[in-house]
């Protein structure tokens, strides 16, 4: 595996571990990673995409006029 900057420690590591997957509004979403041991053990939080706040959470369906 190529190396991979850790998302934890910002280290470039040889051995990255993919702890999470980002999710993205437009671009789609990105792997993250991390270096094997205790930073691969403690990710850094990732947002909910469907959590209170986002465009999917406020999404209402428009009515249908007749």
């Amino acid at each position: 595996m190529m190396p991979q900057v850790c998302a934890r420690c910002q280290n470039t590591t040889s051995q990255p571990v993919i702890v999470a997957i980002g999710h993205g509004a437009s671009a789609g979403g990105g792997t993250v990673y991390a270096c094997p041991g205790k930073c691969a053990d403690s990710p850094p939080k990732q947002p909910n995409p469907f959590g209170h706040g986002t465009l999917l959470a406020r999404y209402v369906p428009a009515r249908r006029w007749r």
